[in-house]
């Protein structure tokens, strides 16, 4: 199967199941492959990425999974938000650790007119224009007006995940419907950006809901897949979930990119609770990209322990090389007004090595 993937062959639902099938000691015969597949259509170097949660808590959606949602009690209380400063500086921090792609990220549903043309927007347009990393953005439900905007602004990838199946997503989110993520994906994509887009595995979906879930962003022609471990989070109805073991975590990894041979897998939140140890097979498993930093409200570790973990297996990354990107116009406005949106707190690095504070909170 594997050698019919690097010929060019996009396999299909029932070879997909028979990936799924494999157990025990033919696990690491999978992620061989899985990794042949990734050199042959990815090569050897990888990509980090970094965020910056602009905008956390009192967000007005129930996602099951979120610390962030004014549903549940959580460490997150009620609404903050970082100075433009501090999200300058965290996508500065970001170029100089070798992140290729920095995401600006807000809490809510969508961004307000006046969130982006008066905040977002102008922040997004200076890193863009720096040309230091890509300039993303995580924020939610997009009209064609607001993705518009955005690629007007420099913007040129948005992440906006399906977080799970059509089928499972009932049991994770209620406030709002799986049609409205796949319809801003459709959008984005119109708009001229380029997607990245995945779930949370480890939720208590099957594996019928994970395959559902990345066929779905094949069709959709998604970029970059985000694959996220459920971190539990204490306050959310999923904090009792069991962490998903570190085999079946790199299962995941690996069939996937049999599924995607070459789409961008980024590896991301709950890496460091759910393989521990095994974080380096990420790579060895098909991945070719990672979350570099601190998440939204959970932390990561310092770039420095991933930029030895990469060196110690003989691979390095690769670093934004586009350069600036101007807006289309020096003030970019919207023709009417989007979704409104419901506030970051920073968070510094919880790390087994010493830290530079003067350079904290930059991925928070």
């Amino acid at each position: 199967m594997a050698e019919r993937v690097l010929g060019g062959e996009l396999i299909g639902r029932q070879d997909a199941q028979r990936l799924i099938e494999v157990t025990g000691d033919d696990l690491p015969d999978l992620f061989y492959w899985a990794n042949k597949i990734r050199i042959g259509f990815k090569g050897r170097k990888i990509r980090f990425c970094a965020i910056v949660a602009a905008k956390v808590g009192g967000c007005s959606e129930d996602c099951k999974f979120c610390a962030q949602s004014s549903h549940y009690q959580t460490a997150v209380e009620g609404q903050s938000k970082l100075t433009d400063q501090q999200i300058l500086d965290s996508a500065e921090h970001a170029g100089l650790v070798g992140a290729d792609s920095f995401g600006i990220v807000n809490s809510g549903r969508g961004p307000t007119r006046q969130e982006l043309e008066t905040w977002i927007g102008p922040l997004l347009q200076k890193i863009a224009k720096q040309g230091k990393t890509r300039a993303c953005a995580t924020l939610g439900a997009l009209t064609p007006e607001t993705a518009s905007f955005l690629y007007e602004s420099g913007v040129r990838r948005v992440n906006h995940n399906l977080e799970t199946s059509e089928r499972f997503y009932p049991e994770i989110v209620s406030t709002h419907p799986y049609s409205e993520r796949l319809n801003t994906l459709k959008t984005a994509k119109q708009a001229g950006l380029s997607l990245c887009s995945g779930g949370i595995f480890g939720m208590g979906e099957s594996w019928q809901d994970r395959l559902d879930m990345v066929f779905t962003l094949r069709d959709l022609g998604v970029d970059v897949m985000p694959i996220n471990f459920l971190n539990a989070i204490a306050g959310t109805p999923l904090s009792g979930q069991e962490k998903l073991a570190p085999m079946e975590c790199l299962k995941i990894i690996s069939v996937c990119r049999f599924i995607f041979p070459g789409v961008e897998l980024k590896v991301a939140g709950g890496r460091e609770v759910c393989l521990r140890d095994l974080q380096s097979w990420i790579f060895f498993a098909g991945a070719d990209s990672t979350m570099i930093g601190n998440y939204l409200t959970t932390y990561g570790r310092t770039p420095e322990l991933d930029h030895q973990m990469v060196r110690d297996l003989g691979l390095s990354w690769d670093v934004y090389e586009d350069g600036p990107v101007a807006p289309s116009s020096e003030h970019p406005k919207i023709s009417r007004v989007s979704h409104t949106g419901k506030f970051n707190i920073p968070i510094v690095y919880e790390s087994e090595v010493a830290v530079d504070e003067s350079v904290l909170p930059t991925h928070a």
